[in-house]
Formats: C-alpha cells, structure tokens, sequence
C-alpha cells in the first residue's frame, strides 16, 4: 500500500531524467534492473509510462508496466507554482485516505507508493491501459445506469467521511484548496467568456458581477449539514472503465470537504446528454441518497428539510466551464460541458436561488 514520505527528508525526482532504477527500487523494496521509458501525457499533473524489468522474481504484487504521476515541468511549476499543490494533495490522498477506503465501494488506480516533498508530489500506480481499462473521449455521453453506479460509488466514499472536516484529527492538512481556484477564475469573468470560439452564454449570465457574488455567496452558505469529503472534481475527464465494464475515479487531487452534492451534480451533468439528465436526474438523486445511507451517512429523501435547496444551489459547481481555460481542457470538451451546465443552472433556476436567500 501507498506510503507517505515527511516532506524534505529526500530530494525528489523534478524531471523524467531523474527516475532511474535505483529510485525505483528504493521505493518499490526490491531492485530494479532496467527501466524503460515507453510514453508521456504532460500537464498540471504528468504522467510518465515505463516498462520495468525487475533483477528477482516480483510475483503478482508489483506491476511489469507502471505510470509515474507528478510535476516534472521545473518551467511550468515556476510560471503556475499551484501545480505543486495538486500533486501533493494526490500523493497524500494515497498515503493517507485511499488506506481508509479498504472495503469501501469506489474505484480508483492501485497505487503502490506514493510521497510528497515541498516541492513535489509523486504516485507510483498501475498503467491502466495495461491493465484493460478505457477512457472517455473528448466529447463524451453515457447512459443512466453508468452514472448511477458512479454516484453510488461517490456516496459509499462520502458516508465514510460523513460529518468530517479540517478541525478533525488526522485531516488538519486537507486546506480547501478548490473554492479559491475556481473563485480565481471566476473573477475574470468578462475576459474569458468574451474569447474567440467559447460558446456564446444566455442572458442571465451575461453580467461577471453578478457571477462573482453568486459565486461568493454560494460558498459561504453551503449546509453543513451536508458536508463531507469530496473528489471535488469528478467530471468526464476523470473517469475511466476496467475492463469488467465497472467505472473508476482519477485524478484525487482537489480532495477537500464541502457539500456533497457538489460530487454528484458535477458527474451526472458532465456525463449526460441535457435530455438524459433531465429525464433520469431525480432517480439519479434517489439512487445516490439511498446509498448514502446505507453506507454510514445519514438517511435522506427529497422530502427532507433542505435536501433540495442543498441540491439546487449546488449546480453552482457546474459554473466553472462556462470559464474553464483551455490550456486545462480542450475547446471540445469545455464547449460540451458548457452548454450542459448552462442547462443545469436554468433548469434550476440556481442563480435566482441563491440571490434570493439573502432576502429570506
């Protein structure tokens, strides 16, 4: 299981030149002979894919083909320096969550070490692709029995942390680190959804302004009644399937505590068509509740007190791709994701809403 190195006791690998053998080794317990380079995916976070020869016999316990997750662009961390933090959240959500989830319900990659440094964040986890998993595309749709099995999977995983948040012990480290992101992007409202080949936006999202305080008060008047450890970015692009059909969760790097529908109405809007998701939404919701409670959190219907307020003003979450760069994501999958959560924030009327509650 993943193991947590104590910042700065060792210099970490910055670049793919620094991955050898015998850092390999060291961290997987036995010794490494040859290493070989096969691929790379760059971004915020990179993924570097080797081939691994092992000088003894490893067993079924460690893996012929790995994928190395970390900051290995020294240029990119120097120009955007939060990078670092996205990857010592992940290498901490493996060290220290993912050996809570024993037995618990969610998909996510094996990983077989994991660290972090001031400086960096590094997985050591299975190559998926070897292992028979897929990936969505760009551009993406999938069925109402895809998307139950994901919540389910979310409220297996949110039940356990039902209630938790930063003041309790042994979580003191999980900071917030995804509102002031998005609030950052937020805040340039009118120059980015004004740039050549982003989807033109409704009426009622025309005015930055008016955005940034809905954004602002969305935050601070989240229920925490209903707070609990999210994923905290569980869109398309952060799915993928084993090869039994079953879907999985990537990228744990802005875990952080908040409401729970954040989860859940993120992934159903990112993974539907609109026609889909306002047919199947309120048996997706259901379905999520159910299992919810069954799961350790607590039991829930839609007639609840404050269920659906909760749930409507969460579809402020979807507000971040109407804004999303695309040097985060491509122009195909932002304007996708655009138009359905512009569907979801009319749908439900969450600006309004959520305006409406300073007057309450």
């Amino acid at each position: 299981m993943a193991s947590e190195t104590p910042p700065d006791v060792e210099a970490f690998p910055a670049g793919p030149g620094d991955i050898t053998p015998s850092w390999l080794s060291s961290k997987l317990g036995i010794k490494v002979s040859q290493l070989e380079h096969t691929r790379l995916i760059w971004g915020t976070e990179s993924k570097l894919f080797y081939t691994v020869t092992y000088s003894e016999d490893a067993g079924e316990d460690l893996p012929k083909y790995i994928c190395i997750k970390g900051v290995f662009d020294p240029a990119m961390v120097a120009a955007q320096p939060w990078t670092v933090s996205l990857a010592r959240r992940e290498g901490d959500f493996f060290s220290k969550i993912a050996p809570l989830l024993k037995g618990v319900e969610i998909n996510f990659p094996k990983v077989y070490w994991s660290g972090t440094s001031d400086s960096q964040g590094i997985c050591i986890m299975e190559d998926l692709t070897h292992s028979g998993c897929t990936f969505a595309p760009e551009v993406a749709s999938y069925g109402v029995d895809v998307v139950i099995d994901g919540v389910e999977q979310l409220a297996a995983y949110h039940g356990l942390f039902w209630g938790k948040g930063q003041e309790d012990k042994g979580f003191e480290w999980i900071w917030n680190n995804y509102d002031p992101a998005v609030t950052f992007l937020v805040s340039a409202w009118d120059q980015i959804v004004t740039h050549p080949g982003r989807i033109k936006l409704p009426e009622f999202l025309s005015d930055g302004e008016k955005i940034n305080k809905v954004l602002k008060q969305y935050y601070e008047g989240r229920n925490p009644k209903f707070r609990t450890l999210l994923h905290g970015d569980t869109h398309v692009g952060n799915v993928y399937f084993t090869k039994e059909g079953k879907l999985g969760f990537l990228d744990w790097s802005t875990i952080h505590f908040g409401s729970c529908f954040h989860d859940v109405v993120y992934f159903m809007t990112a993974l539907m068509t609109i026609e889909d998701r306002r047919k199947h939404e309120m048996e997706i919701l259901d379905r999520y509740l159910k299992k919810l409670g069954e799961s350790g959190g607590p039991v829930f219907d839609r007639n609840d007190e404050g269920v659906m307020k909760e749930y409507r003003r969460s579809m402020m979450t979807n507000v971040v791709w109407t804004i999303c760069p695309h040097d985060l994501q491509t122009p195909e999958r932002v304007n996708m994701l655009c138009e359905r959560a512009v569907a979801t924030l009319e749908d439900h009327n969450t600006l309004d809403r959520i305006l409406a509650e300073r007057e309450e």
